[in-house]
């Protein structure tokens, strides 16, 4: 395996002709563990000299390193990464309300009407989700406990016939 460490005087010469030194050379394959023939075929890559530049005006522009550096790695083009100002808090919280509208289920209106006539929006979102419309869901009053008992009666007598006459039968046995 330490065959694989030693580079020969052939191999540093070769390095050399495209431009890696013998430090960087030794340190690609002994410290980086590359294989030696990709750390002799590729040439050392050299600091953009116009990132260096932005990167100046970045700062002058009081934009730091780290949010440049954000930025270009998120596809800005270095100009518009060194000299957009950075964005101040309110700007921030109306683009994030300006998002959360473009990805609303429920209008706004609809949230609004609902709780100027007292519906709470849990009871909101669970109508409309069992099928009713955005202006029915925001305007149909709330039950009374009562009036639901009384629902739910009528709703069993519907479907499982008159089940107090089954219990409590009149007459003989």
């Amino acid at each position: 395996m330490s065959h694989y460490f030693y580079i020969t005087p052939e191999e540093y010469a070769q390095a050399a002709a495209i431009g890696v030194d013998n430090q960087t050379l030794d340190r690609r394959v002994r410290g980086l563990g590359w294989k030696k023939e990709r750390a002799i075929t590729t040439p050392i890559r050299r600091l953009d000299k116009s990132r260096s530049y932005w990167r100046e005006v970045a700062e002058k522009n009081g934009i730091s390193f780290s949010a440049f550096h954000s930025r270009l790695s998120r596809g800005w083009s270095p100009e518009d990464a060194a000299t957009k100002p950075k964005q101040t808090p309110e700007e921030i919280r109306d683009q994030a309300l300006r998002a959360t509208e473009q990805i609303r289920k429920i209008p706004r209106w609809c949230l609004d009407l609902a709780a100027k006539n007292g519906i709470q929006s849990a009871t909101l979102h669970l109508r409309i989700k069992k099928g009713m419309s955005f202006e029915e869901a925001a305007t149909r009053p709330l039950m009374s406990r009562s009036q639901a008992g009384v629902r739910g009666a009528a709703a069993l007598r519907t479907r499982e016939g008159d089940w107090a006459a089954q219990i409590f039968k009149k007459g003989g046995s």
